[in-house]
């Protein structure tokens, strides 16, 4: 509804295997008792099932609108999003799932892989990505330095590549900031994607400086 062109998900998944959306891996921050009472602290989202994880809400937290919302299955997601034509960008904590959990998340992603960028920090899933999911966009956001330009430059076609913006919210990454010139580079080869900004002067910042293809944000900035 407010046109976004696309919507980053954190998929996680739950004691008994039922692949959902939850960005931490505990339920501290977002989900809540019936009364409004926070979880007991330190649950994670992997050690209860998918029945236990429904008797949270998980939208109160953000304001009270959104009161009742259950934990959403990552499936029901991705069959919205496709029919809504919103690409589904797939963060790329799904490669520390556990084998079970990745072969049915792959089985998945074959039904709605050409809605889907999914996202890796390694070259070497960049090309495993490209070989098993030829419709499916790539999205890197590892190191990038010309090797690493090079040796995925043969996907340019279907390939974004995300350099983080210097700012509060990136203070814990170990990646190059963005800059004029690895920007440029960047550019020689793939769609460029700055992540994470927060607020309409960084944004401008960004657009000035870089001009970048595709910007991430936390929600705050409109399209």
């Amino acid at each position: 509804e407010q046109n976004y062109d696309t919507i980053e998900l954190d998929p996680n998944y739950t004691a008994d295997g039922e692949i959902v959306i939850l960005h931490d891996a505990t339920l501290d921050r977002t989900a809540r008792r019936a009364d409004g009472a926070l979880p007991a602290p330190g649950v994670k989202i992997t050690e209860i099932t998918l029945e236990e994880a429904r008797r949270y809400e998980y939208g109160s937290w953000f304001t009270p609108e959104y009161k009742g919302e259950a934990i959403p299955l990552l499936e029901d997601a991705l069959q919205f999003a496709a029919q809504h034509h919103t690409p589904v960008k797939i963060d790329n904590k799904i490669e520390r799932f556990p084998k079970e959990i990745t072969e049915k998340l792959y089985g998945m992603f074959e039904k709605y892989e050409s809605n889907l960028c999914l996202t890796t920090g390694k070259t070497e899933m960049i090309h495993f990505y490209a070989e098993q999911f030829p419709s499916a966009q790539l999205h890197y956001d590892g190191p990038v330095n010309t090797a690493v330009l090079q040796e995925i430059a043969p996907y340019h076609g279907r390939l974004t590549v995300w350099l983080p913006y210097q700012c509060k919210l990136t203070s814990w990454v170990k990646v190059p900031f963005a800059d004029e010139s690895l920007c440029a580079a960047v550019k020689e080869v793939a769609k460029l994607g700055i992540w994470i900004i927060n607020d309409g002067e960084s944004f401008a910042d960004v657009c000035a400086r870089f001009a970048p293809d595709i910007v991430e944000t936390t929600g705050t900035v409109k399209p």
